[in-house]
């Protein structure tokens, strides 16, 4: 007997075996932390929103073909507790009127942090937007307590610091 002639009914038999082995899954949860996005309600049409943008380089949120409805709406993200994780985040006003936010300045700051989350750790994205400068952070939801650097864009029209 050839080995063309074996081939296909040692095929099928590797199949089964494969299908017959049970296959273990884990029935607990992988650990993790949630981050949760916020917003201002800055008034004359805008909304100051504080979000996730990315984490461990994935881009991650809501976003649509028509980010109006996005406006004000808190989301959260998870996060894998008990490793280093990186996640990037922003600060920026957004209008509710269209041609503000194609023609007026967004006033966004940006940056990315390095942390290690507890297991069932809760955080928030705050932040601070205006004219006179802009920051933006991620700080525990129940003690407010600042748990990364803030991240800091100048005034607009000021030069940037290194």
């Amino acid at each position: 007997m050839r080995i063309r002639d074996l081939s296909i009914p040692l095929l099928g038999a590797a199949l089964a075996a494969c299908q017959a082995t049970p296959q273990q899954e884990s029935a607990a949860p992988a650990p993790h932390a949630k981050i949760a996005t916020s917003h201002i309600d800055a008034g004359a049409d805008r909304v100051d929103t504080f979000r996730v943008t990315t984490v461990d380089g994935r881009q991650v949120g809501t976003y649509s073909d028509e980010p109006a409805k996005t406006i004000g709406q808190d989301t959260s993200v998870e996060i894998a507790a008990g490793r280093p994780v990186r996640v990037g985040i922003e600060g920026l006003a957004r209008y509710r009127n269209p041609v503000k936010t194609l023609f007026w300045s967004a006033l966004r700051v940006e940056g990315g942090v390095d942390f290690v989350a507890p297991a069932g750790a809760q955080y928030v994205v705050r932040g601070d937007i205006g004219p006179a400068g802009s920051a933006v952070w991620i700080e525990d939801a129940q003690t407010h307590e600042v748990v990364v650097r803030k991240f800091v864009a100048p005034a607009q029209g000021a030069a940037a610091t290194p």
